[in-house]
């Protein structure tokens, strides 16, 4: 009884009805064909023998109806009829319209959407959005008109607690333990992704030797060289190389060449190289206003910063380099309105953080 339609096929407000009926196998157009009959009737005076064969045998005088009947047929052609026929097929069912990743569809389609699912709605079809936890606001931002109308369920990202289990549970299954230092480490570092935790987890037990269930109970404190190296092992498998690549570059430039700063780590680079630095630095975040992103800029830019102009666009190009690269998902995003940069990918964070391409990419 639900039926998913993704944003990122939604190009206009009439393609959300379109893949709904697709969903329901609804055909594109329907004929219908329409026979009529017509006759005309006349009167006449029969006299003597009749040498119609159906009127053989008959003789004398009298009168008869005589009818001739003509056939004709119509073609009747209807094309779908988008949300009126979405609302005729289920509306006041059970059934429910999922669009997932709502915050796909570019703003201004968002914007029509809203005001269509609030008239489907009103006519009682049942809608679920589902959005990443910092753009789940956007159906409403679209129009504010529903406020009030819906209820936002936060699925976010895993909390720490919750990360922890993984670890606790998972060691113990090998007769083992993990000091309370280590797991409050890799739940920081794995910004509330439970995929990643597990990735860093099987890493240190390849790095610390646990194949196998221990036949003794084995107490497991990795030094910081090893948890390091854990880390670092781990972000071989989270591989953005390309696109760190591009983000590093930013888009060509024409005639003046960017400016250069010298960062905190020795090496020389403009403001996206800087952005990038900035994003990786301590402590770990997925979400930035421009103001926090500022204050790190200056922490890893301490003679230099870049003009605010320069960051805001390098935001932005950073943003659209990311969608040119995977356009089916969202890794990285620049709210212009909030002045607010999200990595919304926790693997790209945790690629910047620990894998060696930023250091490779440095100019002295």
């Amino acid at each position: 009884q639900l039926i998913p339609v993704t944003g990122a096929r939604i190009s206009d407000p009439d393609s959300l009805w379109t893949h709904i009926l697709d969903w329901m196998d609804a055909p594109a157009s329907r004929s219908t064909s329409i026979a009529k009959t017509s006759s005309v009737g006349t009167e006449g005076k029969l006299s003597g023998t009749l040498g119609i064969a159906v009127l053989a045998g008959i003789s004398g005088e009298g009168s008869a109806n005589l009818e001739r009947g003509t056939e004709s047929s119509e073609e009747e052609s209807r094309e779908r009829h988008g949300m009126t026929q979405v609302v005729r097929e289920i509306g006041n069912s059970p059934y429910v319209v999922l669009i997932d990743d709502y915050h796909y569809m570019r703003r201004d389609v968002q914007s029509e959407v809203a005001k269509q699912i609030k008239e489907a709605a009103r006519l009682g079809v049942k809608f679920c959005t589902a959005s990443v936890p910092h753009r789940a606001d956007d159906v409403v931002r679209s129009n504010p008109e529903l406020r009030g109308r819906i209820r936002a369920i936060d699925v976010g990202y895993w909390t720490r607690d919750d990360l922890a289990k993984i670890p606790e549970t998972g060691f113990s299954h090998l007769n083992a333990t993990i000091s309370k230092s280590t797991v409050d480490a890799f739940t920081r570092e794995t910004s509330g992704s439970p995929q990643l935790m597990q990735a860093v987890c099987l890493q240190a037990c390849f790095e610390l030797g646990l194949r196998e269930e221990a036949s003794t109970r084995r107490s497991l404190d990795p030094n910081d060289n090893e948890a390091r190296g854990i880390l670092r092992e781990t972000a071989t498998r989270t591989d953005f190389s390309t696109l760190v690549a591009d983000l590093h570059s930013g888009p060509k430039t024409r005639g003046t060449e960017r400016k250069e700063f010298v960062l905190f780590d020795g090496s020389a680079g403009d403001v996206y190289r800087t952005v990038l630095m900035a994003i990786a630095h301590d402590p770990v975040r997925l979400s930035f206003p421009y103001n926090e992103l500022y204050n790190r800029i200056q922490a890893v830019s301490p003679y230099d910063v870049p003009q605010a102009a320069s960051i805001y666009q390098a935001c932005s190009q950073m943003a659209q380099i990311a969608e040119a690269r995977s356009p089916t998902e969202r890794i990285v995003e620049w709210d212009e309105e909030r002045s607010v940069l999200e990595i919304v990918d926790p693997y790209l964070l945790f690629y910047l953080r620990w894998s060696t391409k930023l250091d490779s990419m440095a100019r002295a």
